[in-house]
Order: C-alpha cells, then structure tokens, then sequence
C-alpha cells in the first residue's frame, strides 16, 4: 500500500495506492455498508449488521486525492434511515457528509481479501436459498433486492393508515419478483 500521511490523513493519489492489502469497489448505496449476519439469508432490517472492520475512501476532486477512513459501524436505522433514535439524535455531521459523499458517486469501499470472501459465500447462500441450486447472486442485484426488501419492510411498518398502502406494498413485492427472476436469467 502507497500511502502518503500527514498528521491528521492519509491518502492516495489513485486507487492503485491501496492495492494489493485492499480491492476498492465502487460504493453506489448505502447498504454497501452492510452484510447479512452469520449464516441469515432473509433481507430483513434485524438481520443486517455493519461490515466489521471496514475501510473506504472519499475521493476529492480539487485536490485529486482519494483519503482513507475507517467506517465507524452506524447501525442501519441511523446511516440509510437517518431517523432519530434513542441512541441518536437525528443530527450527526459525520452521517450527514458520509451520506452526501455516497450519494455524489465519492466513495470507494476498500474491502480485504476476508471481506471479499464473506461477501462471496453470502452471495452464494442467498442463491441456493432461494433456487435451492448452486450459483451465486450478482453483488448489484444483492443490493437492489435489499433496498426494496428494507424499504418495503419500512414501509408495512409506518405506512399502514395510508391511502394506497396495499398498492405499494404490491409493487415492492413484484419489483422483488423482478429482481429475482432478472438474476436468475442472468445465470
């Protein structure tokens, strides 16, 4: 790893500087985050945790340097929902420019070979789970699948009293249909 250290940061010119220890990926969602807990294989809120021991990168664009971070373990309710807690306040700069960053396209997670690996073995449980034959699901559907499963869990919860609540909830399940059956005739 080529890093260059001053003393409050760290940084690479390229992501090259932080290869062979670390394989960045581009960060597109906040659920990137986040893994499913030990061997779970049902995309629900309780069953997510964040990615232990995880490093990213934010690149900045008038100084042309990517600065490594340490991911601080925000818990799902606070850095995807950004909703107040009993354990937060509903306002953290730290969320707030994190969020910002992903949302701007900034971030690249930095994951390690172990990392990688999980994410591998999940990914294959999560197939055989659902087709109950072998074969892996691509890492964006993943994603996608477990926004909408997030979201449509959200939504049962806090949308009950509103006007079109069945018809909603519909269209989060076929777009989870969608999703499923898209993966499928990709493999």
């Amino acid at each position: 790893m080529n890093l260059n250290k001053d003393d409050i940061s760290q940084w690479a010119d390229d992501l090259e500087g932080f290869k062979p220890e670390y394989l960045p990926v581009k960060c597109f969602s906040l659920l990137c985050f986040f893994q499913l807990k030990g061997r779970t294989t049902s995309m629900v809120a309780t069953n997510l945790e964040p990615i232990p021991n995880l490093s990213y990168t934010i690149f900045v664009p008038h100084e042309n340097r990517y600065y490594l971070k340490e991911f601080r373990g925000y818990d799902l309710e606070t850095l995807y929902q950004y909703r107040p807690t009993l354990t937060f306040s509903g306002e953290d700069m730290g969320v707030e420019n994190l969020r910002r960053y992903v949302h701007d396209g900034r971030v690249w997670l930095l994951f390690t070979h172990d990392q990688v690996t999980q994410i591998s073995v999940m990914l294959q449980r999560l197939w055989k789970s659902h087709f109950s034959i072998e074969g892996k699901l691509d890492y964006r559907t993943y994603l996608e699948l477990l926004k909408n499963s997030i979201d449509l869990e959200d939504y049962r919860n806090y949308g009950k009293e509103l006007v079109g609540y069945k018809t909603v909830c519909a269209q989060y399940e076929r777009r989870i249909r969608e999703l499923w059956d898209k993966a499928k005739n990709k493999n």
